[in-house]
């Protein structure tokens, strides 16, 4: 798994090395220093649209570039948006947390997935953002990682623009009913736009066309950069400039600051049992928020705390609800 992070990918880090010990291998990466989008959104409460669009559209372009290199992410959330000062000189005090100071780096590609190989099978997330296809997938039943993407960045909107969950948080990790009450919701697609905040008909349609539970009646990322609310206040050039950035790296691509014979001998050194090595070899540190809590102090991931079980509980109590007979 690391030495297929590691090699030509969508992240592209700086270096690559072991601890002293050699019981762990740790990458180097661009530093975030503005913290991470839940952060910013626990600080600011609930954005302007105009704000959210911002975001949003950084969001997107993100996600369009890496779809066009052939990788899913198939675990974004707000902890694992990182905002960076978009400034080279810094802004006066008080103005370096305005949205359009800073820019959105997507982080955290653990879950990641080649799409190019084959449909991805495994439910792996995070539950809040989970989309209706990954709550229903098994070894049989395969999804498009694409769409189960974009499922999650709408998820993000939405908490963007009202500072809640659209399908509700766990207040007790412990309380199963609330589990499987969200889990219902999600595989249903049952949300609703609270009365306040109100956003425009422009962002409410594309909302609506995100959060359907069927991916193949859902928006594609097409679909998202053609939307007259997306496009709204757009930088002149963003939508070319994915397609032109994929050339110009598929003709030249990025390199680290080590050769991949470097990174070679580390990585052989990290698998070598007698120095110290091959011990699960994880990758220590960070940029960004890992996990992270919610609202509610809880992430729960898909297959921890037994919700990979409840989840087939619910399959087999409530076939129609989860799509099991269609």
């Amino acid at each position: 798994m690391v030495k297929r992070e590691v090699r030509t990918h969508v992240i592209l880090f700086k270096r690559l090395g072991l601890t002293p010990d050699k019981r762990y291998l740790f990458m180097v990466m661009e530093y975030a220093d503005c913290g991470d989008l839940f952060k910013y959104v626990q600080q600011h409460g609930r954005l302007p649209e105009a704000d959210a669009r911002w975001f949003f559209q950084q969001i997107i372009l993100g996600l369009d570039y890496c779809h066009r290199r052939g990788v899913v992410n198939r675990d974004l959330k707000l902890e694992n948006l990182l905002l960076r000062s978009a400034a080279e000189v810094p802004p006066p005090p008080g103005q370096l947390e305005q949205p359009r100071n800073l820019h959105i780096k997507v982080a955290d590609f653990g879950l990641c997935k080649a799409s190019v190989n084959s449909l991805p099978k495994s439910r792996v997330g995070t539950l809040y953002y989970l989309a209706p296809e990954v709550l229903r997938a098994s070894a049989d039943r395969p999804y498009d990682a694409k769409l189960s993407d974009i499922w999650s960045v709408g998820v993000i909107l939405y908490v963007l623009l009202f500072k809640a969950y659209p399908f509700g948080v766990i207040s007790d990790r412990d309380n199963k009913a609330q589990r499987d009450a969200i889990l219902r919701r999600i595989a249903n697609a049952e949300w609703q736009l609270p009365a306040h905040p109100v956003i425009g008909e422009a962002c409410r349609d594309l909302l609506s066309r995100i959060l359907v539970s069927d991916p193949a009646k859902r928006i594609t990322m097409e679909g998202i950069m053609s939307h007259s609310w997306f496009r709204e206040d757009l930088p002149e050039g963003a939508l070319e400039f994915n397609e032109g950035l994929v050339e110009e790296q598929a003709a030249d691509p990025p390199r680290c600051e080590q050769s991949m014979e470097e990174i070679d001998a580390i990585l052989s050194a990290a698998e070598d049992p007698l120095h110290g090595g091959g011990l699960g070899a994880g990758l220590a540190g960070g940029g960004g928020a890992a996990g992270g809590g919610t609202a509610a102090g809880v992430m729960a991931m898909i297959g921890s705390s037994g919700i990979d079980d409840e989840i087939d509980e619910l399959h087999a109590e409530h076939p129609s609800q989860f799509g099991m007979n269609d």
